[in-house]
């Protein structure tokens, strides 16, 4: 029996004892054991146990890190530059595919080690769809299987972070004067760059406008593979939050990316999620119900200073609306989690 439990049995034949009047040599002396007044038998049963730490108190959300994950890695911003910018608004990291090539992925993550994440394909994946087209996302252009092949090797030696950004549909979301693609969400292409995600353990970022047949296509790619990870990139640009709601119920494999969706960036085109850097209700409610689903990025196209430092004050004000919990996990650990990025 423990102590604390023993002590109360004592205590209950006390106070039977004392009822009784004391008679027959009454006292705790009648019970065989030790003389010991009621106080000192009580004591150590009314003795709080220890007091524990306090948790510490959670970091308030204008100094929280934050990774970026719709930043496009770029010589244009400068070597130790971007290194003293990311310190000065405290952005622990930033990435997704080049601004051109692949190896400009790899070159830029050796400049600013643990800053950079590279993401692999997006420019290839464009360039080989501009000379053979639709023979790509078949798969029936042999250029675009030995691509396959050559990205399966640079996965399996851990050369990348993720695919993408992979432009399924910007036809009506792309910047004006750049390339224009629309192609199935499930075609043979984007279901093997989505069996390689799953396979190695990375995300595929796809920008896609949330038009109805395209989210069909994705919702079938999602259901196939609920081991992949898919990064829906501005958040489909055009999908409501009561669409998101339904999607993001449906399929727990699906992560939202919300560049172009604050006011910021208005000339983007996509509905923003505020009013001039206050939360609609209805998203507000849509981050609280789904904080494990939704990670920040900025996307804004060129190297600027000014403009990234922007968006960054924009995504702050956006977290000091968000509960603690919420916002830690927007700011960096959703991003974490998707990228296996060390703390």
């Amino acid at each position: 029996m423990r102590r604390a439990s023993w002590l109360l049995v004592l205590v209950s034949l006390v106070l039977a004892n004392a009822c009784s009047g004391g008679s027959g040599g009454g006292g705790i002396g009648a019970l065989g054991l030790p003389d010991m007044t009621p106080t000192e038998i009580v004591a150590p049963i009314a003795t709080p146990p220890p007091t524990l730490a306090p948790s510490p108190a959670p970091i308030p959300a204008a100094e929280l890190p934050i990774i970026d994950l719709h930043f496009h890695p770029d010589p244009a911003w400068g070597g130790e530059a971007l290194d003293r910018l990311f310190d000065q608004l405290n952005v622990r990291a930033g990435g997704n595919g080049a601004a051109g090539a692949d190896a400009v992925a790899i070159s830029e993550a050796a400049k600013h080690p643990g800053r950079i994440i590279p993401f692999s394909g997006g420019q290839t994946v464009r360039t080989l769809i501009d000379r053979y087209g639709s023979r790509v996302w078949t798969l029936e252009a042999e250029e675009a299987r030995r691509y396959l092949e050559e990205l399966e090797t640079s996965l399996r030696d851990e050369l990348y972070k993720g695919i993408g950004e992979v432009h399924v549909n910007n036809w009506n979301s792309n910047i004006i004067g750049s390339p224009r693609y629309r192609y199935p969400a499930d075609s043979a292409l984007v279901q093997q760059l989505f069996e390689l995600a799953s396979t190695h353990d990375v995300p595929l970022s796809v920008h896609m406008d949330g038009e109805p047949d395209s989210v069909a296509q994705m919702e079938r790619l999602l259901a196939g593979n609920r081991d992949g990870l898919l990064i829906w990139a501005h958040t489909g640009h055009y999908a409501d939050p009561a669409t998101l709601r339904r999607l993001l119920e449906a399929h727990p494999n699906l992560y939202c990316e919300l560049s172009y969706r604050t006011a910021i960036s208005a000339g983007r085109r996509a509905p923003a999620m505020d009013d001039n850097g206050r939360l609609r209700p209805e998203w507000l409610a849509l981050l609280e119900a789904f904080p494990d689903r939704f990670v920040i990025g900025t996307d804004i196209g060129f190297a600027s200073p000014p403009a990234y430092a922007a968006h960054i004050a924009t995504w702050r004000g956006i977290l000091l609306q968000l509960s603690p919990e919420t916002a830690v996990k927007l700011a960096y650990l959703n991003a974490e989690r998707l990228v296996k990025v060390s703390p």
